[in-house]
């Protein structure tokens, strides 16, 4: 007789113990442990989601408009925000630059520019005064192995 009430108690338990409400960063982090990606406010209007390694440190960053949707940056403007997550002194020996022309939908934004130094690669994407987004990737081993 005891039996029965107990196990409702047990499955009512252990039901309302695996629904999850993601209500806040804390409750994820409880459910899933660190985050590999977050995404920041930079600017009014510009976004900077970052992706990390292992180790915690940035292996990838992409900085956009807040607002997705047909927004592009003018080319200054993206500059400025490459050169502050990015800072000139600390990519390296610059390398190789080169064109992208690659077709994306459902905005075709893969066409652009790319510029590979000896620690890190950025790529833009759009043109002179339209651009739709950057990528910056460090090319650090714990990037190469952990974002592919």
């Amino acid at each position: 007789m005891w039996l029965r009430p107990l196990g409702f108690v047990l499955l009512s338990a252990f039901v309302f113990q695996s629904s999850f409400s993601p209500d806040t960063a804390q409750t994820l982090r409880e459910r899933y442990g660190q985050p590999i990606s977050e995404t920041y406010l930079a600017k009014p209007g510009v976004v900077v989601a970052a992706s990390y390694g292992p180790s915690g440190h940035i292996c990838n960053l992409v900085v956009s408009p807040e607002r997705l949707w047909n927004s592009t940056f003018e080319s200054k403007q993206l500059t400025e925000i490459i050169d502050e997550v990015a800072p000139v002194n600390e990519r390296g020996k610059f390398l190789i630059g080169g064109f992208l022309n690659s077709f994306c939908m459902p905005t075709n934004d893969c066409f652009g520019t790319e510029s590979t130094y000896e620690k890190v690669h950025i790529a833009r994407f759009g043109g002179t005064d339209a651009e739709h987004y950057a990528r910056i990737e460090w090319l650090r081993d714990e990037c190469r192995n952990s974002t592919k």
